[in-house]
């Protein structure tokens, strides 16, 4: 580019907002070279040697100095050296009369950015000046983006700290607050004690004798949200929700975030001995605050649904809490899925058990969010089942035998796995109960050729459902009769994922 002409009126707009202050003591050159960057610059200082030129940069701080070497009173270099004590930033041209390798050496010991030999030509002094525009202009950018970087960063509502290894470096005015600390040097020493400061609390992270710090346990489990609780400097116990995040690959720097999430009251939720805790499972506005907290978070929330047993789990993200209702978004694939269970069921690393929703209220495929109204937590989720549990096919006979002889009546076999299977009768044999033994016979006509399955079970439970007893017993199988209801079980399984696929067209 050093070769190519710059075109004046681009160098004009380059320069719209920079100044200028030009030192030279020939007044006949002076004046030329003051015409001509005045038609390129908004202002031009100009001064005729060096104590005057360094009066006019305090008083105004021009942005570009050009000026020559050899004048009275005090020359260009030493004046150049008093302004980059004052401003590093400044960006400076040396001229001079001669083309001397000693004064260009110097030049680049105070790092000016341009040597040009006089009389000036237009060309040249364009191309440098226009060079040193694009990186002034850039500079300041980069200015405004980090001023912009560290204005977030100080008014985040979180506590912000950046960790090098376990060390800090930064902390925003947050935390700095939080730990009543009045300077970072403060911070740091006081930070030396955070793994102590951490409040035992069942489920949560906190200090444990013989085990890793609490930072080397989150760094395993990097991006993980953990629940912590610590006090402020008033001794008022805080609920917070801790992130670690890596930000280097080659250096161990890392972002700490702690989300405050006190004001939700969800403390007694995750303290099974306290009084409360089981009044909060089961109140609604507790339920509303922990989805609340996961959203504030930006938790990944994973939803679970069971098409005929079949599970369809996807992620998602929470994006609106309402007092009665709340918006996950998903996959289109959950969406179906959600559309024939009418259910959903919800984990997330924050909650301290599951959360179920029988009131879907809206599914929208254009926007890809799933309404749901009510929760309800469960201490105990299908998805925490051993084995995968089918709704069989349609077309199948199941025979009960109990007491050497066979249970005369309609039975239903309502779902099915290798270890167990539920059915459904209108009612059930004169003096059964549980942990008593039974024989099944189930005979599968879906396929080429009839699947059987005869075993002995032993009655787990019995319940009613809809005016209907229902028994779930534990299959007591050969070797041989288990490898036939592994392979029902493995087909089933597959017609299944076609037939959900089949739904998505």
């Amino acid at each position: 580019m050093a070769d190519e002409k710059i075109d004046l009126k681009e160098l004009k707009k380059a320069l719209s907002s920079l100044s200028l202050l030009y030192v030279e003591d020939n007044v006949i050159l002076k004046e030329k070279a003051v015409t001509f960057f005045e038609k390129l610059f908004p202002i031009v200082y100009n001064a005729c040697d060096g104590v005057e030129g360094l009066e006019l940069f305090e008083k105004y701080r021009p942005n570009i100095v050009i000026t020559d070497i050899q004048m009275p009173l005090m020359d260009g270099l030493e004046m150049a050296e008093a302004i980059k004590k004052i401003d590093k930033n400044t960006k400076f041209i040396i001229t001079s009369a001669y083309d001397d390798k000693e004064y260009l050496l110097k030049t680049i010991t105070i790092g000016a950015s341009g040597y040009c030999v006089k009389p000036l030509k237009v060309e040249e002094i364009t191309q440098i000046l226009y060079t040193l525009a694009l990186e002034i202009n850039e500079e300041r950018n980069k200015n405004v983006f980090n001023n912009y970087l560290h204005s977030i960063f100080n008014n985040q509502d979180n506590l912000i700290v950046m960790l090098k290894n376990e060390s800090v470096i930064l902390a925003n005015n947050h935390a700095l607050s939080f730990f009543n600390a009045i300077d970072i040097k403060e911070f740091k020493e006081k930070f030396q004690n955070f793994e102590t400061l951490l409040l035992p609390h069942d489920s949560f992270l906190y200090h444990k004798a013989g085990s890793p710090s609490c930072l080397e346990r989150a760094k395993k489990h990097m991006d993980k949200l953990h629940n912590i609780k610590i006090t402020d400097k008033e001794e008022t116990p805080h609920h917070f929700i801790l992130k670690l995040t890596h930000i280097s690959d080659k250096d161990d720097f890392y972002i700490l975030s702690l989300t405050d999430i006190t004001e939700l009251n969800l403390l007694s939720l995750y303290d099974k001995n306290s009084l409360d805790h089981d009044l909060a499972m089961k109140d609604e506005k507790t339920l509303d605050n922990l989805l609340r907290a996961a959203k504030e978070a930006g938790a990944v929330v994973k939803i679970y649904n069971y098409y005929k047993g079949l599970v369809v789990c996807n992620n998602g993200i929470i994006t609106h809490v309402g007092k009665e209702n709340a918006s996950i978004k998903t996959s289109f694939l959950q969406q179906k899925a959600a559309q024939f269970e009418k259910r959903v069921i919800l984990s997330c690393e924050l909650f301290p058990y599951d959360l179920q929703s029988t009131q879907i209220t809206d599914i929208n495929f254009h926007t890809g969010t799933i309404d749901i109204g009510k929760c309800m937590m469960l201490k105990t989720t299908p998805r925490e089942r051993k084995y995968l549990v089918l709704e069989p096919d349609a077309k199948h006979k199941v025979n009960l035998f109990y007491d050497k002889h066979r249970f005369d009546t309609d039975i239903k076999l309502i779902n099915i796995s290798v270890e167990s299977a539920r059915i459904s009768l209108a009612y059930l044999p004169a003096g059964l109960t549980e942990g008593d033994e039974i024989v099944l016979d189930i005979v599968f006509s879906d396929e080429l050729k009839p699947i059987i399955i005869n075993s002995k079970a032993k009655v787990l439970k019995t319940f009613m459902v809809d005016k209907n007893f229902n028994i779930v017993a534990t299959f007591i199988l050969t070797p041989a009769i288990h490898k036939v209801l592994i392979d029902y079980m493995g087909n089933r399984q597959m017609k299944l994922i076609r037939e959900f696929k089949g739904l998505q067209l």
